[in-house]
């Protein structure tokens, strides 16, 4: 696996990243250990209210979570139901849905046409069974459009008997195209 820092200071080099889809960066852990530095704003935001919020799980309840409190987050956050062993997206930002090219709401996570799927599910199902954050960064060159980048944060919620049965997300995008 190749990891690589998104930054300004970093450049990505697009041209070994169109052959094929690639994770640049994959970590599921401790959501106290997501190291903070590969984190936009928006990830920072979700990730600090998420832990404000948290109460005598290891995740906070979804209805402990306020949508007005993420204001700035909303156009990037994904709100994911765990339908048996499976993932439903309930809700998606508008960010999102711009940047995948289409409404994600009630889209399962096995029918996604990437071909890192296999991947992505080992990373929803670590947060669902283990209560670990996910943070991926991965190209999203399937979408058949010039290159673009993405980094996931992925966290779990719990429902009042402290099942984890939901999972919130942002999901930033950045374009690796030169003007």
């Amino acid at each position: 696996m190749l990891a690589m820092p998104l930054s300004t200071a970093h450049a990505i080099e697009a041209s070994t990243l169109l052959e094929r889809e690639r994770t640049l960066f994959s970590l599921s852990a401790n959501p106290d250990a997501i190291p903070d530095d590969r984190l936009t704003d928006q990830h920072r935001r979700l990730l600090s209210y998420w832990k404000t919020k948290r109460g005598r799980y290891d995740a906070p309840c979804r209805s402990d979570i306020d949508p007005c409190d993420l204001g700035p987050v909303l156009p990037n956050i994904l709100l994911w139901d765990v339908v048996q062993n499976d993932y439903r997206c309930r809700l998606a930002g508008t960010d999102v849905c711009h940047n995948m090219l289409g409404k994600l709401q009630g889209v399962m996570l096995s029918d996604l046409p990437c071909p890192l799927i296999d991947q992505a599910r080992r990373e929803f199902d670590a947060v669902r069974d283990e209560g670990r954050a996910a943070l991926v960064e991965r190209s999203l060159h399937w979408l058949g459009r010039p290159l673009v980048i993405y980094r996931h944060l992925l966290l779990p919620l719990v429902n009042d008997q402290g099942d984890r049965h939901m999972l919130v997300g942002v999901m930033t995008f950045q374009s690796t195209a030169t003007n």
